[in-house]
């Protein structure tokens, strides 16, 4: 979004949220209290949960069933690589 603005001020703006939301998101995984081939699940389910809710608000269209059922595949197969002893 922050590309497509042509004032530098809404472009600016933009570049620096994405930035800090990148930030964060980075953070928290990298703190996360397990070993980081554990964390790749919950990265992966994460940020796919997180493509989703940007494609509904800032796109406004709604994930199709194939969408839906292979998230739901990525979700579960994040938290078993995550979670499984």
């Amino acid at each position: 979004m922050g590309i497509g603005q042509t004032a530098w001020l809404p472009r600016t703006a933009l570049f620096l949220a994405g930035a800090v939301f990148l930030f964060g998101y980075g953070l928290s995984l990298n703190l996360a209290p397990i070993e980081f081939g554990r964390v790749v699940g919950l990265y992966i389910a994460t940020l796919f949960i997180m493509w989703q809710l940007v494609n509904l608000i800032v796109f406004r269209s709604l994930p199709g069933m194939p969408v839906l059922f292979g998230g739901l595949l990525i979700v579960v197969g994040g938290l078993i690589v995550t979670f499984w002893e």
